[in-house]
């Protein structure tokens, strides 16, 4: 661990300069806990060369793919959230801007002189819109639908975009936290008179996204890379690859879920049942599958679940003591987290690099520094660390509360190994 390289990232990253945050199609669509382009951007740069394949098997709303498209590098990602497959094709696909033109006109005039609707129900639909909110998504829903098979699929999925943006807002869930929640302050606003405007909204963000979109068209017009998304559980990435002849890459880079700190199907709960890409029965089973879910079942908490890692092994007794079942939905991460590594040591080339960025939760006041304990793990799978950087984290475009069940996690770390 001596010769392991250490440096401070924000050092490094400050040292050159970079464009916000939201440059190109980042802020498309908000993202809980979405990573900074800054971090991929650097060590993209620093460990691959152009042409090179990169792989992320937790891509969430595409940061790192849409950085690797950008700096002339193939792309794969893999996400279990199918409106985070959707958010990271549509972020790395050009289109053609004329046609694009006409779909935006067709489908805002549609919504305005029609009142077609698509019917949309799911649980629970009256508490979290008013009527004239459903009213005017069921319009847009509709125009969208109308316009699929005219235009590409490409163009299609923007507009499922742009429209799966403005959900939130048209609801009575607070925007500005991380869970679908009713907060007292979106219920002043009831009563004081606030009604959403969803077409208003939905023509705002086709223009602010038409923008964007038309950005990164230009610059990736001369660009013949790939990007490559598909929805998955990265403890089956061989079996997602394999089949699409994608099973060996260059590099790796990826930030894996936190232990029990962001539900990011209870987040987006909404805009996968306007979307229509999960049903409620659907989302639960997605939920139950995630990496780090607290849903867990069938074990018997009467005994400390136990590892081969000795601080792993401390910590699940710490938490035991306070918690039994957490004890063991930190033993399962860790054991989930275990399988990944195997699996994504298989995908990457011999030689290649592997960049994790993970932060240290905090679970029933036991800190567990996850990177500590993962790279152990990565050794014993047959990787070599080089490197770890630290990353403070000030902003993500997270909600003001990030104190979830895991914690507040104010730093990342951020680990380079390499494939023996």
């Amino acid at each position: 661990m001596s010769k392991v390289k250490r440096m401070d990232f924000q050092r490094l990253y400050s040292l050159k300069e970079i464009p916000a945050t939201n440059y190109l199609t980042h802020g498309i669509h908000s993202y809980t806990a979405k990573l900074i382009p800054h971090i991929p951007r650097y060590f993209i740069e620093k460990y691959t060369k152009r042409g090179d394949v990169i792989f992320d098997p937790f891509c969430g709303s595409g940061t790192t793919l849409l950085e690797a498209r950008f700096l002339s590098r193939n792309a794969i990602g893999i996400d279990i959230n199918p409106l985070a497959t959707l958010i990271s094709e549509v972020k790395t696909t050009p289109l053609d801007i004329d046609e694009l033109s006409l779909a935006i006109r067709l489908v805002k005039e549609d919504v305005k002189n029609s009142n077609r609707k698509l019917t949309v129900v799911f649980p629970n639909i009256d508490y979290w819109f008013c009527k004239k909110a459903r009213n005017e998504l069921s319009r847009i829903k509709f125009s969208i639908e109308s316009l699929n098979g005219r235009f590409s699929e490409s163009l299609y999925r923007f507009l499922l975009v742009c429209f799966s943006s403005i959900i939130r807002k048209s609801s009575y869930a607070d925007p500005r936290m991380a869970k679908t929640y009713k907060s007292k302050r979106v219920i002043e606003k009831v009563k004081t008179g606030w009604v959403p405007t969803p077409i208003q909204y939905f023509e705002d963000s086709i223009a602010k996204n038409f923008e964007k979109i038309k950005a990164i068209s230009w610059h990736l017009t001369e660009n013949n890379n790939y990007v490559k998304v598909f929805q998955g559980d990265a403890r089956e990435t061989l079996a997602t690859l394999k089949p699409n002849r994608m099973e060996e890459v260059d590099f790796i880079i990826t930030s894996p879920p936190y232990i029990n700190a962001q539900d990011y199907f209870r987040s987006y709960k909404l805009e996968l049942w306007w979307l229509g890409l999960a049903t409620p029965e659907e989302v639960r089973y997605l939920k139950k599958r995630a990496i780090g879910t607290e849903n867990i079942s069938g074990s018997n908490y009467s005994a400390i679940p136990k590892s081969e890692y000795r601080l792993l092994n401390i910590i699940l007794n710490q938490i035991w003591q306070i918690d039994r079942k957490k004890s063991h939905i930190v033993y399962n991460y860790f054991e989930d987290m275990k399988s990944i590594f195997k699996e994504i040591y298989h995908v990457l080339k011999k030689g290649g690099y592997f960049c994790l960025i993970t932060g240290s939760n905090t679970i029933c006041g036991v800190q567990i520094p996850t990177y500590k304990i993962f790279s152990p793990i990565a050794e014993n799978t047959g990787f070599k660390l080089l490197e770890i950087s630290r990353d403070e984290i000030k902003n993500r475009s997270l909600p003001p509360d990030r104190n979830h069940n895991g914690g507040i996690i104010k730093e990342e770390w951020i680990t380079v190994f390499r494939k023996k």
